[in-house]
């Protein structure tokens, strides 16, 4: 009866060792399929990135165009406003 167990505890070690192999080799190749999903999702958000970077730069850059022109309407508008004040005639003024 000995040799029977024997046995039968060999096929089992055996086929648990079969199955392991076939188990570790299935998730392998979907690993792999996941990282090139993966690599390709990565590569699709970074092109998505660098255009977003070239839309804040374009903004920004803008944003100076527009704040340099008014800052020269500023000074316009206050030399205008400069010129626009009366001025006083000096000879009318009592002592």
């Amino acid at each position: 009866m000995k040799p029977i167990v024997w046995t039968a505890q060999a096929v089992c070690l055996l086929s648990l060792v079969i199955l392991s192999g076939c188990a570790s080799t299935i998730p392998a190749a979907s690993t792999r399929l996941a990282t090139s999903q993966e690599q390709a999702t990565i590569q699709a958000l970074q092109k998505r990135l660098q255009g977003r970077e070239r839309t804040i730069a374009m903004q920004n850059y803008q944003i100076e165009i527009l704040s340099s022109q008014l800052d020269a309407l500023k000074r316009i508008d206050q030399d205008t406003k400069v010129q626009r004040r009366p001025v006083r005639n000096l000879m009318n003024v009592a002592p």
